[in-house]
C-alpha cells in the first residue's frame, strides 16, 4: 500500500485560501492526480475560507493519498464545529459545506482534544 502525504500551515488571513489552492494544485500535480485537481482545490478553498472567517486561528492543511483514495484535512484551533447554513439565493456566503457535502464522497468533523478540530473530506483519486 503506497501512502503519500503533504501538509502546510497557514495564517488566518484572507490570502490563506489562495495559498491553500496553490498547495493543493502543486501537490496533486506532483502526485499525478490531475483528474481531481479542480474539485479538490474548490473544496479545500471552501474549508480554508471557513477557517479564516470563523476560527481566526492558524490553519493546517494535510493531503493524504492511500491506494487511490485522497483525504484532505483542514484543522484549526477553534472548538466550534462548522454548521451548514441555509441562505436565500442572493446570499454570497454560506454554501461551502453544502458544496463539500454534495461533491465529496464523504466528509466529517473530528474534535481534537484541547486543540480544536479537523474538517475533512475524501474523494477517489
Amino acid at each position: 500500500m503506497t501512502r503519500q502525504q503533504a501538509e502546510t500551515h497557514l495564517s488566518p488571513q484572507v490570502n490563506s485560501a489562495r495559498a491553500a489552492r496553490r498547495f493543493v494544485d502543486s501537490t496533486l500535480s506532483e502526485w499525478s492526480c490531475l483528474d481531481v485537481v479542480d474539485l479538490v482545490v474548490l473544496l479545500t478553498n471552501e474549508l480554508v475560507t471557513n477557517a479564516v472567517l470563523h476560527a481566526g486561528t492558524g490553519i493546517g492543511v494535510r493531503l493524504s493519498r492511500v491506494s487511490g483514495r485522497l483525504r484532505v484535512e483542514v484543522g484549526d484551533a477553534s472548538k466550534q464545529a462548522p454548521t451548514a447554513r441555509h441562505h436565500n439565493l442572493e446570499a454570497q456566503t454560506g454554501r461551502g459545506l453544502a458544496l463539500v457535502d454534495s461533491l465529496s464522497d464523504c466528509w466529517g468533523v473530528e474534535q481534537i482534544a484541547g486543540d480544536g478540530k479537523v474538517v475533512w473530506f475524501e474523494v477517489d483519486a
